[in-house]
């Protein structure tokens, strides 16, 4: 057995950029005060998405979807010599491949689902336009957003149910760790190696998506998660109402309401 370079570098920062994000859509949806966070936080998921899906068709050996041992005969294969000790995919087994792509599908679909979400309901975003008295109270988009938020959860439990079962059946291929260090112990060598095509191209996805990052922090309110409504500067508009009355209401009435309730005619 010998150890071999299986998993590239930019597929190894995509797998840990993948989980931590993730994992942060699901903390940012607990409060509604977060909304815009997870808002640009899915934006970011999809960034990944997008730079995987095209590492599936350029990107090395391994990570190319045609490498994917896909098919009725490869998973019947998969489960005849599931407890034999000798690797027979180096790369992902048949029933990783369809979890995998069953991710990116059911990730896409939740990131659009919660982007209509976020512009019905919400008037926010990109399609915030969306927020008519005829659609701002469809909670339709919203609750298909959970549903494949759900979905995405069951799919993650598969992946990690996976994993943990390699490790236990066939402990010595060492694929947990290689999803660190990127080597699997093989028969042969089995090593990949990136071309300089495909390393300025996973260069200048991990500079746009730090540059992305780095854009939403400075710009919080940046055209992804711009409210259709203007803020209103109550104390502008209603300076008698507020100085007179707003210590004791909290909901300050229009202009044309301040005059009438006060009985008083100002400029």
């Amino acid at each position: 057995m010998q150890k071999s370079y299986i998993w590239s570098l930019p597929t190894r920062v995509f797998h840990a950029l993948f989980v931590i994000f993730i994992l942060l859509t699901f903390l940012s949806a607990q409060e509604d005060q977060w909304l815009n966070i997870h808002a640009v936080i899915g934006y970011a998921v999809l960034i990944l998405v997008l730079f995987r899906i095209c590492w599936g068709f350029f990107g090395p050996k391994y990570s190319l979807f045609k490498d994917f041992p896909l098919g009725k005969t490869n998973i019947k294969d998969f489960f005849n010599h599931i407890f034999e000790e000798k690797l027979k995919y180096v790369g992902h087994n048949p029933l990783a491949s369809y979890v995998m792509i069953s991710m990116f599908v059911v990730a896409i679909l939740a990131i659009i689902t919660g982007v209509l979400a976020f512009g019905i309901q919400e008037g926010k975003g990109i399609l915030s336009f969306l927020n008519s008295s005829f659609f701002k109270k469809m909670e339709l988009f919203g609750e298909i957003h959970e549903f494949f938020s759900s979905l995405f959860i069951a799919l993650i439990v598969a992946h990690v149910g996976g994993v943990l079962v390699d490790r236990f059946l066939h402990k010595k291929q060492e694929t947990l760790n290689s999803i660190v260090t990127g080597y699997k112990l093989t028969s042969e060598n089995e090593s990949i190696k990136l071309n300089i095509y495909q390393k300025m191209f996973s260069l200048l996805m991990f500079i746009f998506f730090i540059g992305f990052i780095i854009f939403n922090i400075y710009n919080p309110k940046n055209i992804l998660v711009a409210s259709k409504y203007e803020a209103t500067d109550y104390k502008t508009q209603n300076e008698l109402f507020v100085n007179e009355c707003a210590s004791c209401h909290t909901l300050y009435p229009s202009q044309s309401n301040a005059k009438k309730i006060m009985g008083i005619n100002y400029v």
